[in-house]
């Protein structure tokens, strides 16, 4: 039987790593965008780390 733990850091790791990549896609234009929507994307790209990280934890 697989390992719940893994199997939910797997299912959750791909989504998570395609928020990060748009998140930070969009950034990349950030002079194009107004101030709430550079906050809002900021404070996106910094809980998807968070998220990666607690899952990366998971691995010990």
């Amino acid at each position: 039987m697989e390992d719940p733990v893994r199997r939910l850091r797997h299912d959750l790791s791909n989504p998570l790593s395609a928020i990060l990549a748009e998140t930070q896609l969009l950034l990349l234009n950030a002079d194009q965008l107004d101030g709430e929507t550079v906050t809002s994307l900021k404070e996106i790209e910094r809980l998807a780390r968070r998220m990666r990280d607690m899952l990366q934890q998971t691995k010990s």
